[in-house]
Protein backbone atom coordinates (compact mmCIF):
# COMPACT_ATOMS: atom_id res chain seq x y z
CA UNK A 1 0.00 0.00 0.00
CA UNK A 2 2.79 2.74 0.72
CA UNK A 3 4.72 1.64 -2.37
CA UNK A 4 1.28 2.46 -4.12
CA UNK A 5 1.22 5.32 -2.22
CA UNK A 6 4.72 6.62 -2.71
CA UNK A 7 3.95 5.74 -6.71
CA UNK A 8 0.94 7.79 -7.05
CA UNK A 9 2.85 11.07 -5.66
CA UNK A 10 6.00 10.09 -8.25
CA UNK A 11 3.33 10.25 -10.73
CA UNK A 12 1.68 13.23 -9.67
CA UNK A 13 4.56 15.46 -9.34
CA UNK A 14 6.05 14.47 -13.09
CA UNK A 15 2.52 15.27 -14.18
CA UNK A 16 2.92 19.04 -12.55
CA UNK A 17 5.97 19.51 -14.52
CA UNK A 18 4.56 18.67 -17.64
CA UNK A 19 1.50 20.35 -16.65
CA UNK A 20 2.68 23.67 -15.70
CA UNK A 21 0.89 26.35 -18.48
CA UNK A 22 -0.58 23.42 -19.74
CA UNK A 23 -3.70 25.51 -21.30
CA UNK A 24 -1.74 27.69 -23.14
CA UNK A 25 1.45 25.75 -24.20
CA UNK A 26 1.64 24.53 -28.42
CA UNK A 27 -1.62 23.41 -27.58
CA UNK A 28 -4.83 25.09 -27.81
CA UNK A 29 -6.39 26.10 -24.63
CA UNK A 30 -8.86 24.08 -22.40
CA UNK A 31 -10.57 27.07 -20.85
CA UNK A 32 -11.04 30.08 -22.65
CA UNK A 33 -11.15 32.30 -19.47
CA UNK A 34 -12.63 35.62 -21.87
CA UNK A 35 -15.78 33.54 -21.96
CA UNK A 36 -15.78 31.03 -19.39
CA UNK A 37 -15.34 31.44 -15.48
CA UNK A 38 -12.83 29.56 -13.48
CA UNK A 39 -16.16 26.84 -12.28
CA UNK A 40 -19.39 25.11 -12.60
CA UNK A 41 -21.61 22.56 -11.63
CA UNK A 42 -20.92 19.01 -12.37
CA UNK A 43 -22.67 15.29 -12.34
CA UNK A 44 -21.64 11.74 -12.59
CA UNK A 45 -23.74 9.09 -13.42
CA UNK A 46 -21.93 5.62 -12.63
CA UNK A 47 -21.85 2.31 -11.29
CA UNK A 48 -19.92 -0.21 -8.79
CA UNK A 49 -18.72 -3.34 -8.40
CA UNK A 50 -17.44 -4.85 -5.22
CA UNK A 51 -13.91 -6.99 -6.39
CA UNK A 52 -14.04 -9.71 -3.79
CA UNK A 53 -10.95 -11.00 -1.89
CA UNK A 54 -10.46 -14.20 0.20
CA UNK A 55 -9.05 -12.97 3.79
CA UNK A 56 -5.18 -14.66 4.48
CA UNK A 57 -5.16 -17.70 6.32
CA UNK A 58 -8.49 -18.46 5.38
CA UNK A 59 -8.06 -22.14 4.27
CA UNK A 60 -12.28 -22.59 3.41
CA UNK A 61 -13.22 -23.29 0.19
CA UNK A 62 -14.90 -19.74 -0.09
CA UNK A 63 -15.19 -17.77 -3.19
CA UNK A 64 -16.77 -14.06 -3.66
CA UNK A 65 -17.99 -12.04 -6.51
CA UNK A 66 -19.15 -8.52 -6.86
CA UNK A 67 -22.11 -7.63 -8.05
CA UNK A 68 -23.07 -4.14 -10.67
CA UNK A 69 -24.74 -1.84 -8.66
CA UNK A 70 -25.81 2.31 -9.17
CA UNK A 71 -23.87 5.36 -8.54
CA UNK A 72 -24.97 8.88 -8.94
CA UNK A 73 -23.01 11.91 -7.70
CA UNK A 74 -23.53 16.39 -8.02
CA UNK A 75 -21.10 18.69 -7.18
CA UNK A 76 -19.26 21.74 -8.16
CA UNK A 77 -15.69 21.97 -9.21
CA UNK A 78 -13.38 25.39 -9.15
CA UNK A 79 -10.41 25.73 -11.33
CA UNK A 80 -7.07 26.93 -8.82
CA UNK A 81 -5.45 30.62 -9.39
CA UNK A 82 -3.34 30.32 -12.29
CA UNK A 83 -4.25 27.04 -12.93
CA UNK A 84 -2.37 26.01 -10.04
CA UNK A 85 1.14 23.75 -10.04
CA UNK A 86 0.97 20.07 -9.49
CA UNK A 87 -2.97 20.15 -8.93
CA UNK A 88 -4.99 22.10 -11.10
CA UNK A 89 -8.21 22.20 -9.52
CA UNK A 90 -10.45 20.60 -6.74
CA UNK A 91 -13.87 19.91 -6.72
CA UNK A 92 -16.28 18.68 -4.23
CA UNK A 93 -20.18 16.68 -4.53
CA UNK A 94 -22.30 14.43 -2.65
CA UNK A 95 -23.35 11.19 -3.88
CA UNK A 96 -25.14 8.44 -3.92
CA UNK A 97 -23.95 4.19 -3.95
CA UNK A 98 -25.08 1.21 -3.92
CA UNK A 99 -22.32 -1.90 -2.66
CA UNK A 100 -23.52 -4.81 -3.19
CA UNK A 101 -22.00 -8.34 -3.45
CA UNK A 102 -22.18 -12.19 -3.31
CA UNK A 103 -20.10 -14.97 -1.05
CA UNK A 104 -20.28 -18.68 -1.75
CA UNK A 105 -19.78 -21.57 0.88
CA UNK A 106 -20.24 -24.65 -0.09
CA UNK A 107 -22.90 -23.99 -2.25
CA UNK A 108 -24.60 -21.40 0.18
CA UNK A 109 -25.04 -18.09 -1.15
CA UNK A 110 -24.96 -14.97 1.45
CA UNK A 111 -26.21 -11.39 -0.73
CA UNK A 112 -25.24 -8.47 0.67
CA UNK A 113 -26.60 -5.26 0.00
CA UNK A 114 -25.51 -1.51 1.26
CA UNK A 115 -26.99 1.99 0.53
CA UNK A 116 -24.96 5.01 0.99
CA UNK A 117 -24.77 8.73 0.88
CA UNK A 118 -21.44 10.49 0.55
CA UNK A 119 -19.59 13.36 0.59
CA UNK A 120 -16.71 13.57 -2.06
CA UNK A 121 -13.50 16.37 -2.08
CA UNK A 122 -11.05 15.59 -4.78
CA UNK A 123 -7.84 17.63 -5.84
CA UNK A 124 -7.43 17.02 -9.41
CA UNK A 125 -3.91 17.09 -11.97
CA UNK A 126 -4.71 17.34 -15.73
CA UNK A 127 -1.98 16.75 -18.29
CA UNK A 128 -3.04 17.54 -21.45
CA UNK A 129 -2.73 15.57 -24.47
CA UNK A 130 -4.41 16.99 -27.01
CA UNK A 131 -6.30 19.99 -27.89
CA UNK A 132 -9.23 18.71 -26.93
CA UNK A 133 -8.28 15.49 -24.33
CA UNK A 134 -6.40 15.23 -20.90
CA UNK A 135 -5.81 12.86 -18.31
CA UNK A 136 -6.97 13.17 -14.99
CA UNK A 137 -5.18 11.99 -11.96
CA UNK A 138 -6.95 12.81 -8.56
CA UNK A 139 -6.25 12.40 -5.16
CA UNK A 140 -9.34 12.38 -2.42
CA UNK A 141 -11.18 11.45 0.58
CA UNK A 142 -14.91 10.33 0.78
CA UNK A 143 -17.64 10.34 4.01
CA UNK A 144 -20.06 7.99 3.49
CA UNK A 145 -23.06 7.16 5.81
CA UNK A 146 -25.08 3.75 5.50
CA UNK A 147 -28.75 4.50 5.51
CA UNK A 148 -29.39 1.11 4.67
CA UNK A 149 -28.17 -2.62 4.35
CA UNK A 150 -30.13 -6.46 3.59
CA UNK A 151 -28.06 -9.63 4.49
CA UNK A 152 -29.42 -12.91 2.79
CA UNK A 153 -27.70 -15.45 4.16
CA UNK A 154 -28.58 -19.12 5.62
CA UNK A 155 -25.79 -17.78 8.56
CA UNK A 156 -25.21 -15.87 11.23
CA UNK A 157 -22.85 -13.82 9.64
CA UNK A 158 -23.56 -10.06 8.33
CA UNK A 159 -21.23 -7.01 7.32
CA UNK A 160 -18.79 -5.67 9.71
CA UNK A 161 -18.69 -2.14 8.54
CA UNK A 162 -20.29 0.69 10.40
CA UNK A 163 -23.00 2.93 9.73
CA UNK A 164 -19.73 5.60 9.22
CA UNK A 165 -16.87 5.17 6.78
CA UNK A 166 -14.47 7.84 5.95
CA UNK A 167 -11.95 6.90 3.41
CA UNK A 168 -9.01 7.77 0.91
CA UNK A 169 -9.66 7.24 -2.41
CA UNK A 170 -7.57 7.44 -6.07
CA UNK A 171 -9.10 8.50 -9.55
CA UNK A 172 -8.00 8.30 -12.91
CA UNK A 173 -10.05 9.33 -15.65
CA UNK A 174 -9.55 10.34 -19.72
CA UNK A 175 -11.06 13.61 -20.08
CA UNK A 176 -12.61 14.94 -23.41
CA UNK A 177 -13.55 18.49 -24.24
CA UNK A 178 -16.78 18.26 -26.39
CA UNK A 179 -17.50 21.84 -26.21
CA UNK A 180 -16.48 25.23 -24.95
CA UNK A 181 -17.73 24.50 -21.72
CA UNK A 182 -18.54 20.79 -21.21
CA UNK A 183 -16.11 18.10 -20.36
CA UNK A 184 -16.81 14.73 -20.09
CA UNK A 185 -14.49 12.36 -18.00
CA UNK A 186 -14.45 8.65 -17.88
CA UNK A 187 -13.23 7.41 -14.55
CA UNK A 188 -11.77 4.85 -12.35
CA UNK A 189 -11.98 5.23 -8.31
CA UNK A 190 -10.49 2.79 -5.70
CA UNK A 191 -10.13 3.32 -2.15
CA UNK A 192 -6.33 3.41 -1.09
CA UNK A 193 -6.75 3.85 2.70
CA UNK A 194 -9.62 2.99 5.35
CA UNK A 195 -9.74 5.28 8.22
CA UNK A 196 -13.00 4.68 9.63
CA UNK A 197 -13.14 1.99 10.51
CA UNK A 198 -9.95 1.52 11.04
CA UNK A 199 -8.37 -1.82 9.87
CA UNK A 200 -4.53 -2.28 10.13
CA UNK A 201 -4.23 0.04 6.87
CA UNK A 202 -6.81 -1.78 4.83
CA UNK A 203 -8.36 -0.47 0.95
CA UNK A 204 -11.08 -3.60 1.93
CA UNK A 205 -14.21 -3.67 3.88
CA UNK A 206 -15.35 -6.98 5.76
CA UNK A 207 -18.59 -8.49 4.43
CA UNK A 208 -19.25 -12.36 5.54
CA UNK A 209 -16.06 -14.25 6.07
CA UNK A 210 -14.57 -12.39 3.23
CA UNK A 211 -12.95 -8.95 2.32
CA UNK A 212 -14.33 -6.35 -0.68
CA UNK A 213 -13.01 -3.30 -2.31
CA UNK A 214 -15.65 -0.84 -3.56
CA UNK A 215 -14.69 0.48 -7.33
CA UNK A 216 -16.58 3.07 -8.38
CA UNK A 217 -16.82 3.59 -12.88
CA UNK A 218 -18.38 6.83 -13.37
CA UNK A 219 -18.35 9.80 -16.06
CA UNK A 220 -18.04 13.02 -15.06
CA UNK A 221 -20.22 15.52 -17.07
CA UNK A 222 -18.74 19.19 -15.87
CA UNK A 223 -20.45 22.67 -17.25
CA UNK A 224 -18.19 26.12 -17.08
CA UNK A 225 -20.05 29.51 -16.03
CA UNK A 226 -20.34 31.37 -18.43
CA UNK A 227 -18.38 34.94 -17.31
CA UNK A 228 -20.38 38.15 -16.87
CA UNK A 229 -18.93 40.48 -19.55
CA UNK A 230 -19.76 43.64 -17.64
CA UNK A 231 -16.82 41.91 -14.92
CA UNK A 232 -13.29 43.07 -15.11
CA UNK A 233 -11.64 41.91 -18.85
CA UNK A 234 -8.41 40.90 -16.39
CA UNK A 235 -10.52 38.67 -14.75
CA UNK A 236 -11.05 36.91 -18.49
CA UNK A 237 -7.32 36.42 -19.33
CA UNK A 238 -5.49 33.08 -19.12
CA UNK A 239 -2.07 33.64 -17.03
CA UNK A 240 0.51 33.86 -19.87
CA UNK A 241 -2.35 36.36 -21.18
CA UNK A 242 -2.23 38.26 -18.05
CA UNK A 243 1.78 38.51 -17.96
CA UNK A 244 1.77 39.87 -21.46
CA UNK A 245 -0.72 42.35 -20.33
CA UNK A 246 1.76 43.48 -17.20
CA UNK A 247 4.82 43.79 -19.24
CA UNK A 248 2.78 45.63 -21.95
CA UNK A 249 1.56 48.50 -19.15
CA UNK A 250 5.27 48.00 -17.55
CA UNK A 251 6.51 49.40 -21.37
CA UNK A 252 3.71 52.13 -21.60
Amino acid sequence: MLRFISLFFVLSLAFGVMGQDLFTRKKKALVQYRTYRRGGWMFAPGITYMWGRKPKNEERDITQKGRIAVYAEVGRFQIFKDEGNIFNYFDYSLAYKRLSGIEDFAGNKAVFKQNYILGNFNINNIWQRGDYTFIQNSLGVNLDYKFSEKYESNGSGSGNTGRTLFSLHYKIGYGIKARGNLFIIPSIEVPILNVMEWEKGKSTYGIFSSRYKPIIFSIRFAFLRKRNMMSCPDNGLSPEDKKKQDMHLMGQ
